[in-house]
């Protein structure tokens, strides 16, 4: 419950009023007049309470005050309309309605109400303690529409939020198994749900996915996808095309991951998959395997290996759509383990990892792929996210599929064929070349000569953060590593700004420590984006200049910032907390800088304008 000023009882005759707010409030939380709360359910890792399900009450308490408090708590709730598949494509501009707002992944705003001027008066408009997760990451996407907030929180727990004022609406909770694995934190990280209809789809650790009622928080439908038992788990979220959901697994290694070595018992056969499910009903339409198994095309790249001995293919993001291609674009990540001896496959490319698809949408055929790294040993992966932009390559103009790697190399693909258009590398590495012409790829095989470092170091030169595109500059920004093996150097990372029409960095700009969050452009003129010594920041995006600086927030910010627009006002929305590689690496090699370490928590920060 948030309130802005102090809850008192002065008066004598208001006693009876705050009194019947509070039953309401109560009431809301599932407990009726006269009956015993439920038992409090605590998280045996962290020894903090779960929540449970809270369900809009099924019927008023008969007070004039109570009806009205509930009345005006839940009116968020009560404007909101179905998301239609003209909204998924267009959102409207006050909306963030996918995981980079738009189906093409830009992760760009039009809205402009703050800018280059007034951004500079920024300041906290609310904030939202979250819960916490030994281990995982907080790299959260809330969505926003029509003024409500939804959340993917940590506890397999959504959130309905008034955007406004943060104010809960609804909570919905999932319970796992009680024999569910005990796995590493990581595998609990969250990044992204999806809206679609009159529903908010979830995809659980436990392999579900689950359709809830965007008004109530209740279940509408409930799929499973795999053997919970399995390492398998969902920290990508969902993507709704027209009247389907499509969402991709993660994890899908040999047990090598695992914290509890029981589990290798039970990893599955075959490496990760995406599969196409009916938004009305949930059913499963289609199942594409990520690793080719003999009977797919592509199957004879795995050195004739068993389909069970084909592990990885990791979808780590939600994936991106076209509607005039008809194709949504997936990158996979690399094969498992990392070593080719140790899997097996030698020389053999193993598609389709460190790849980019084309799927139909419909029946989850293959169009075209493009692999970045055949028979990889280095855990070079793709698995970040697609923009798609247009580009002009030599003269001609083209719409690009554009991503970066684990090795950094800004490449472009040609939307309908996966042609090879470009690829600029900032010299971030020196273990392979990519020729920028045709893209033909050679791997340094042969160790550096002495006196030459390796690089990059074992993180590779970019990780989670999202890069984010402008129409308005025609720019990708992203931050990247720079930073070879060892521990030398004053500013082992830069934020960069590539021109998509010129293949130009036209920023490039070295820093102490790598951005932690993704990027987040708006027609404002700005590039939003955080960094491990717990600062949120606002960069113009034509020259890279800092506009502004968030007070210190409680933790490390890794998750992706969005905005959006409540009764004409713009905000600005940021979750810290729950560091993940950045946030090791920043205490690592920059302690100065003042990373946290040890226990983290969660918030969920609003900017706004005065």
């Amino acid at each position: 419950m948030h309130l802005s000023k102090p809850f008192l009882l002065k008066p004598a005759r208001h006693i009876g009023a705050h009194l019947t707010v509070l039953a309401a409030l109560t009431f809301m939380c599932g407990v009726a007049p006269g009956q015993t709360p439920p038992p409090v359910k605590v998280n045996p890792e962290t020894g903090t309470p779960v929540q449970t399900n809270r369900q809009r009450p099924p019927r008023p308490i008969d007070s004039p005050y109570a009806k009205a408090a509930l009345a005006t708590m839940l009116a968020p709730l009560d404007k909101l309309t179905p998301v239609t598949e003209e909204m998924l494509r267009n959102p409207a501009p006050g909306d963030w309605l996918n995981w980079r707002r738009t189906q093409n992944g830009w992760g760009n705003s039009p809205l402009n109400q703050i800018n280059r001027t007034s951004v500079k008066n920024l300041k906290v408009a609310w904030t939202y303690s979250m819960d916490s997760s030994p281990g995982a990451v907080n790299e959260t996407t809330p969505i926003v529409h029509d003024g409500v907030m939804f959340l993917w929180n940590f506890g397999e727990t959504v959130n309905a939020l008034d955007a406004k004022t943060g104010t809960v609406l609804w909570s919905f909770s999932w319970d796992l198994p009680d024999d569910y694995p005990s796995l590493p934190g990581f595998y609990r990280t969250k990044r992204s749900l999806a809206i679609g209809g009159n529903k908010l789809i979830m995809g659980t650790i436990d392999m579900h996915v689950i359709a809830l009622d965007i008004k109530t928080g209740k279940k509408v439908w409930d799929v499973v996808t795999d053997n919970y038992k399995s390492e398998r788990t969902y920290n990508s979220g969902p993507l709704v095309v027209k009247d389907k959901v499509l969402i991709g697994a993660g994890n899908c290694g040999p047990g090598s991951a695992n914290s509890d070595p029981k589990v290798a018992l039970y990893s599955p056969p075959g490496g990760c998959f995406i599969t196409g499910h009916d938004l009305a009903t949930g059913k499963e339409l289609w199942r594409f395997n990520t690793t080719a198994h003999h009977d797919d095309p592509g199957g004879n790249t795995w050195n004739n290996l068993p389909d069970d001995k084909r592990n990885g293919g990791a979808i780590w993001v939600a994936g991106q759509y076209d509607p005039e291609l008809n194709l949504t674009y997936w990158g996979t990540g690399s094969p498992s383990p990392w070593s080719t001896i140790k899997r097996g496959t030698f020389g053999a490319d193993s598609l389709y990892v460190n790849s980019t698809l084309a799927l139909n949408p419909d029946t989850g055929k293959l169009v075209w792929h493009y692999q970045h790294v055949p028979h990889d040993p280095y855990d070079q992966d793709y698995p970040f996210e697609r923009i798609i932009a247009p580009v002009t390559v030599r003269g001609e103009r083209h719409k690009a599929v554009i991503t970066v790697g684990k090795p950094g190399i800004f490449e472009a693909l040609d939307a309908a064929t996966g042609k090879f258009l470009f690829a600029v590398d900032p010299g971030a590495q020196n273990d392979i070349v990519v020729d920028p012409v045709t893209g033909v790829r050679t791997t340094l095989a042969e160790p550096a000569p002495p006196g030459v470092k390796n690089c990059p170091n074992g993180e590779g030169v970019r990780s989670f953060p999202a890069g984010s595109y402008s129409p308005s500059t025609n720019r990708y920004y992203l931050p990247i590593y720079d930073h070879c093996m060892g521990k030398e150097g004053d500013t082992p990372a830069r934020f960069l700004a590539l021109d998509l029409n010129t293949q130009r960095l036209v920023w490039d700009i070295r820093t102490r420590v790598p951005q932690s969050s993704a990027q987040l452009t708006t027609a404002g003129g700005l590039v939003f984006s955080a960094t491990p010594d717990r600062y949120f920041r606002a960069f113009d995006d034509e020259d890279g200049k800092v506009l502004w600086t968030s007070p210190r927030l409680n933790d490390i910010p890794n998750a992706f910032p969005i905005t959006y627009m409540v009764d004409g006002k713009q905000y600005i929305a940021m979750a810290a907390g729950n560091a993940g590689l950045q946030g090791n690496w920043a205490i690592n090699y920059a302690p100065e800088i003042g990373a946290v370490r040890g226990p983290k928590s969660s918030v969920l920060w609003i900017f706004e304008l005065p």
